[in-house]
């Protein structure tokens, strides 16, 4: 399949209209709401003018122009009409100057840069105010594109954070209920407190658990979703509605915020935490906007149909993106490249 397409893409690059061909092209389309010229006749008049009569050849030359004027008329129509089309999108946009860094703010002060990706609230004590009232000072954990990690919080639950993420927990969690707000992507393995029920917030749904694992992701709403590894979860959507999970379901949201759940096999949703890319039936879309996000880099497909071929494929996040785009190229049906923080899908 990507030998013809290919062999396609080469025969349609030498079929595209010249400059000359796009000018007799934008001519013949001018005339079309008014009467076409005698040819003869305008011959005949420019011949008196010049005082020569009109030469064989040329009549031929503009018979063949209006031939190629054709052929490239046929051929847009062509492309207009194709399925698929060449309209480039852009599917992802990298950010200029950007360091891979994990940050700590506390309340509204200048966020911290940590050295490590592994962080420990455990030792979190509650503060008081003067008048002896139980604060709500806000603790905000950050990770950039191309930086992950993994966090202990105040009651002993441990948090994976995906790259570009964000946790946020105040001083009085774990006092009544466990509440955190996530935007991106995260794994939780929630330390069982029946007391204190774990409550995870994100612009797109809420879901509450008791003592469970489980992965929420809400970069998007159009991918926005909560995968239940082992446990019991209730999801609520932000237009209403709620559902209760069981172990191997997903839970995903749709463009006006319905949730739809159903059985799926977890093990692709987590692997991440663990250090790979793994993509299992997923739209290429998708798994070049994941790889966008980790490195930081535009992506462009110039043959917007590829967007939606489901791929299986596996990588490391350590490895250099020119391999993983070397090893792209050779299972997608069309062709990838990579240049100037760009990588181009034709």
């Amino acid at each position: 399949m990507k030998e013809e397409y290919n062999k396609y893409k080469t025969d349609t690059e030498q079929r595209m209209p010249t400059e000359e061909e796009q000018h007799l092209l934008r001519m013949a389309i001018g005339r079309t709401s008014r009467p076409a010229p005698d040819v003869e006749a305008e011959w005949e008049k420019f011949a008196e003018t010049c005082g020569k009569q009109p030469v064989a050849k040329h009549k031929k030359k503009i018979a063949v122009w209006m031939a190629a004027a054709a052929a490239a008329v046929a051929f847009v129509l062509y492309l207009a009409n194709r399925p698929d089309g060449f309209d480039k999108q852009e599917a992802f946009i990298a950010v200029k100057g950007i360091t891979h860094e994990v940050t700590v703010q506390e309340d509204d002060g200048k966020p911290t840069v940590v050295k490590t990706r592994q962080l420990d609230f455990s030792r979190t004590t509650h503060t008081k105010d003067e008048a002896g009232n139980m604060t709500a000072k806000k603790t905000v954990v950050t990770t950039s594109r191309g930086m992950d990690a993994q966090m202990t919080l105040p009651d002993g639950t441990v948090v994976w954070l995906n790259a570009e993420s964000r946790i946020t927990f105040t001083d009085k969690y774990g006092l009544e209920t466990r509440e955190v707000n996530v935007e991106g992507e995260a794994y939780f393995e929630v330390k069982k407190d029946t007391d204190h029920p774990f409550i995870v917030h994100t612009p797109y749904f809420t879901t509450k658990v008791l003592g469970t694992s489980f992965n929420v992701k809400a970069y998007r709403q159009q991918t926005a979703h909560v995968v239940l590894v082992s446990g019991k979860v209730e999801v609520t959507g932000k237009e209403g509605g709620t559902l209760i999970m069981s172990p191997g379901e997903i839970v995903n949201t749709d463009n006006g915020g319905d949730m739809k759940k159903e059985r799926t096999d977890t093990y692709p949703f987590v692997q991440w935490k663990d250090g790979f890319f793994y993509f299992d039936r997923t739209p290429l879309a998708d798994i070049m906007r994941e790889l966008g996000r980790w490195y930081n880099i535009n992506i462009v497909f110039e043959n917007p149909s590829l967007m939606n071929v489901n791929l299986h494929f596996v990588a490391e996040k350590t490895q250099n993106i020119n391999d993983i785009v070397k090893s792209l190229d050779k299972v997608i049906p069309g062709k990838v490249t990579i240049g100037d923080n760009e990588i181009t899908l034709y």
